[in-house]
């Protein structure tokens, strides 16, 4: 019987949720898809969810090789990314438009682009379902985890966090109707303040590995 930690469990689905951010894209999507058709739309949500899901588990996997490749130390990557993490939470916090996630500019570039790239895959899929946040969050997750089961029920955490996401994209002009720009915002502050400390855990986890391995304490 598998028996995981149930801490990490609830840690990993919170921190990805958090990162993807959902509600936060609600009105972007609405943006970026109201030009289309309402069965188009759902089509390209699908398909979006399923590239972005796709990209981020082999990314979170395969992570630790790359790093090994490149003789990259993971506490360093922890402390980098702990320090992205904290200041996507930031500019979540002040309602500014993460640098993780493309410009309106760069937004308007990708539309009128339209007919060379499928929108569902940039920018739906990469970077604004998956990031540079969500790809770093993944990785120390899946490096933090510890054991098979850990990583398993990690696995299975980005496959909820994504399945939830459709959900409230698919029903993202309802969701937006009710909480309208203000809720919006409200839910964007709270969850940037709670990715805020997960972002500092990363960094205080980084620090610890790296002052242990150079044998200071």
């Amino acid at each position: 019987m598998i028996i995981p930690d149930y801490t990490f469990v609830i840690h990993s689905f919170v921190a990805l949720f958090l990162i993807i951010e959902p509600f936060g894209l609600v009105p972007v999507f609405i943006s970026l898809l109201e030009d289309f058709r309402e069965k188009d739309k759902l089509k390209m949500i699908r398909m979006a969810i399923i590239i972005a899901t796709v990209v981020l588990l082999v990314l979170t996997v395969s992570g630790n090789l790359i790093f090994q490749i490149l003789r990259i130390n993971m506490y360093s990557f922890k402390i980098a990314g702990g320090i992205l993490l904290l200041i996507i939470s930031i500019e979540m916090l002040f309602g500014k438009k993460t640098r993780s996630r493309p410009t309106s500019e760069e937004l308007d570039d990708m539309e009128a682009d339209m007919e060379r790239k499928d929108i569902a895959i940039a920018p739906m899929a990469v970077p604004l379902l998956t990031g540079p946040g969500a790809i770093t969050t993944g990785i120390v997750l899946f490096d933090s985890a510890g054991t098979l089961e850990n990583r398993i029920f990690l696995i299975i955490n980005i496959l909820l966090v994504f399945a939830v996401s459709y959900t409230i994209l698919s029903k993202s002009v309802s969701i937006y109707k009710t909480l309208g720009k203000t809720g919006t915002r409200i839910i964007a502050r709270v969850m940037g303040l709670m990715l805020s400390s997960i972002s500092v855990e990363f960094i205080i986890s980084g620090i610890s590995e790296a002052i242990t391995s150079w044998g200071m304490f």
